[in-house]
């Protein structure tokens, strides 16, 4: 379901809790500087979905996070790993992801917002308990989905040594 915050007043409440929430943002330049890299890398990184950018005003924008994705990257290229490999993975990562993470969302819309909008005795008791509910749901997700991810490779990496 989309919707504009016009259209729905608790639209403005979700836009608001899915903010970054570190007051310092970044260009890409600045992230460049910062990560001691250059602009083209932290593009091709952006272009292959290692890294999202926060749209807003004067462009895109990057925060501490985007930072420690970019130091990551760069921690598994100083190990050993070719950068096309890297962005090869970023890639295959983006395309299998982000699928699953729109239907996070459009699970989210049917189960808890309009569950929510629905119960709600007023629009400001729709609006602080969607806020809640973000708060609290995205960090988990976050954390299932990356020891999800860690777990696999721990998996498929102890299935290799075992086969040799």
């Amino acid at each position: 379901m989309t919707t504009s915050p016009n259209d729905d007043p608790t639209d403005a409440v979700l836009l608001d809790a899915l903010e970054p929430e570190d007051d310092e943002l970044l260009s890409l330049e600045e992230l460049a500087e910062t990560a001691n890299i250059s602009t083209v890398v932290i593009s091709m990184l952006v272009r292959e979905g290692w890294i999202v950018p926060h749209p807003g005003p004067g462009g895109d924008r990057f925060n501490r996070a985007d930072l420690g994705a970019v130091s990551a990257g760069l921690r598994l290229v100083e190990a050993g790993l070719p950068m096309a490999e890297l962005l090869d993975l970023a890639r295959r990562m983006d395309e299998a992801m982000d699928p699953v993470a729109e239907l996070a969302v459009d699970v989210f819309a049917r189960f808890v917002r309009d569950s929510v909008s629905a119960s709600a005795a007023s629009t400001d008791e729709a609006a602080v308990t969607l806020q809640r509910a973000v708060d609290e749901m995205l960090p988990a997700t976050s954390a299932l989905v990356g020891e999800h991810f860690r777990r696999l490779v721990v998996k498929h990496a102890t299935a290799r040594l075992v086969e040799e």
